[in-house]
């Protein structure tokens, strides 16, 4: 923006300099030429930017975490970024300068800025707040039209110029009236040609929307390999939502972004990771009457501290227990405590997860209830003394949201728990560091 900004303030220069040598063109006309300049070029640019971005990553990896990010938004960001500061300086240097009066100088600029709030507003109301590719492509039609239209007034304006100067100099006109009519029709043809940028920011456009893959919500050919094998794809709130198929390793994963968020085993369904089965043992807590350890009964015949095994069929509940899944996946727990008769809800922010789990993840479509919304506002909201069991897992290998791990929203686990419920939550910490597990277990 500052460099966009001396560049403007030494074109203004310009501009000021080439009006008192006396000339064709005023002041507003070349302003406007050079701001409709400047909005193609933003236009093109920002339209381009997921197929740059696309080739400026691998030069990104190889230049290292210093290097590369610069050479990467060197390309992306900072030239629309010149080039807005560019038209910020010249239309407020315009604004400001005389001959206008105070009250319509403030008058103008409220409007200038009243209309850059609407298109803002527009474009948070049109474009798809969770579809990248298409908010870049919108903004780059707003800089587009704003160009389209700054030509159009900077047309009429040199309308307007040409009848003042003819109001002038009649004289003048009328000895080289064919010589001026000659010049006015070159330079109405001419004009039409401001309007190419136009259709090449369209072509930019049209060539990102229907080759980059980033701009394409369904599953593209090249994006898989040998090994992997994409099966699912989709841009929701969270990022990217896919499903790939590891053919070597014979597993199907899901990931959100660059985080692995869950998988199974293609031969035996089981979850690839162990330790999503250790939400199941809320259900299995010493002196629980839902424990099932404690309903079974002595085998005669055998040695003395012999009992029953466990069974899939004595593992079932009665059905009465309800149990909360904070964070879905790919529905390891909730499928198993479903298959054990108990009454799940389940609470995950990403539509796109939940619908990847059912297609390819075996989730029981048949749930006691699933709410696809902020798992902090859930619990906020939900009843006290609800739920025997709470499944607590939002961590995805990344970041985790700070409102579900604050001292507030386990205590509010705590309300919406039975006086005897089981709470399991997936967290990286230090079970005896008193800022990491230490608060939990005060707090419950």
């Amino acid at each position: 923006l500052v460099l966009g900004g001396i560049l403007g303030s030494i074109y203004w220069q310009r501009i000021l300099a080439a009006c008192e040598a006396g000339g064709p063109l005023t002041m507003d006309t070349k302003t406007g030429r050079a701001i409709a300049a400047a909005f193609d070029i933003v236009a093109s640019l920002t339209a381009l930017a997921p197929l740059r971005a696309t080739y400026m990553f691998k030069w990104s990896d190889a230049l290292g975490p210093m290097w590369g990010p610069l050479l990467t938004q060197s390309t992306l960001t900072f030239p629309v970024f010149v080039a807005g500061g560019f038209v910020v300086t010249l239309g407020a240097s315009r604004v400001s300068y005389n001959p206008q009066a105070p009250g319509r100088q403030a008058a103008t600029t409220a409007a200038c800025l009243g209309a850059v709030a609407i298109c803002i507003w527009v474009g948070q109301q049109t474009a798809p707040g969770h579809s990248s590719c298409r908010g870049v492509l919108v903004n780059a039609t707003y800089a587009a039209l704003s160009g389209v239209m700054v030509k159009l007034l900077t047309g009429h304006q040199e309308d307007v110029d040409a009848a003042v100067a003819l109001e002038k100099n009649p004289a003048e006109h009328v000895d080289n009236a064919p010589e001026k009519q000659l010049v006015q029709l070159r330079e109405r043809q001419l004009r039409k040609l401001r309007f190419v940028p136009t259709v090449a920011f369209v072509f930019c456009a049209l060539t990102t929307l229907l080759t980059d893959s980033a701009c394409s919500s369904g599953l593209v050919a090249r994006g898989n390999v040998d090994e992997f094998k994409m099966v699912y794809r989709n841009e929701s709130v969270t990022g990217w939502v896919s499903v790939t198929d590891d053919t070597k390793r014979n597993l199907r994963m899901m990931r959100s972004g660059h985080s692995l968020i869950g998988g199974r085993w293609t031969s035996t369904g089981d979850s690839i990771f162990g330790v999503f089965y250790y939400a199941d043992a809320v259900r299995m807590i010493k002196g629980r009457e839902s424990n099932p350890a404690s309903n079974r009964r002595m085998v005669e015949d055998q040695p003395e501290g012999w009992t029953q095994p466990l069974t899939r069929r004595s593992m079932r509940g009665s059905g009465s227990e309800r149990a909360l899944q904070i964070g879905l996946g790919v529905g390891v727990s909730a499928r198993s405590l479903h298959s054990m008769n108990v009454r799940v809800d389940v609470v995950e922010i990403d539509a796109a997860v939940y619908e990847a789990a059912i297609e390819h993840f075996k989730l029981p479509k048949r749930l006691n209830a699933v709410y696809l919304t902020d798992g902090r506002q859930f619990i906020d909201e939900a009843a006290s003394s609800t739920y025997d069991y709470i499944v607590h897992d939002v961590f995805t290998g990344g970041s985790v949201p700070a409102s579900l791990f604050s001292q507030s929203a386990v205590q509010q686990l705590q309300r919406i728990l039975k006086h005897d419920g089981v709470l399991a939550m997936n967290y990286v910490g230090i079970p005896n560091d008193k800022r990491t597990m230490g608060h939990v277990a005060r707090t419950i």
